[in-house]
């Protein structure tokens, strides 16, 4: 399950400016094999886009780029890991974001454990925020934005 993050406003410039990504997540393991890790799932022709872009692009400060150790689920065979990515506003911005997983576990098979639900946080100075898989906000300068992508779950009783 991968987040849809769409972003924009008005630069100080005068001049507008758009974001859109899509954050990878966790793939579910199979019969033969274990899960991907912060991976694009059933989508073609994109990837990340690098921090360092980011930054220089848009008005973004990255605060973490990380896999989610432990989201995927346990098994024979063990699910990927999804992705905690977080960033900080420069100006006033708006936010959407389109995401799932959020009540709901990957399902898992054949004795697997579930992999861990995905979520989205905003903190606003010390108010710190859960949001729901889809909405809209705005976003005042120095706020902050952490998206944690599901994992993927797990296939088969782990041995012994």
């Amino acid at each position: 399950t991968m987040f849809n993050v769409m972003m924009g406003g008005k630069r100080d410039n005068g001049k507008y400016w758009s974001y859109y990504e899509t954050i990878g997540g966790g793939n579910g393991a199979g019969p033969y094999h274990s899960g991907v890790s912060g991976v694009h799932s059933n989508m073609t022709n994109t990837l990340n886009t690098p921090v360092e872009v980011a930054e220089r692009e848009y008005p973004l400060i990255f605060t973490s780029y990380t896999l989610r150790r432990n989201s995927g689920g346990k098994g024979k065979y063990m699910g990927g890991d999804g992705i905690i990515r977080s960033f900080r506003v420069t100006i006033p911005s708006s936010l959407s974001i389109i995401a799932d997983r959020f009540n709901v576990r990957p399902y898992a098979l054949s004795g697997g454990s579930e992999g861990k639900l995905g979520s989205v946080y905003i903190v606003q100075g010390e108010k710190r925020m859960k949001m729901p898989s889809k909405f809209s906000i705005d976003l005042q300068k120095d706020d902050e934005v952490i998206l944690k992508t599901p994992g993927g779950s797990g296939y088969g009783k782990k041995e012994k």
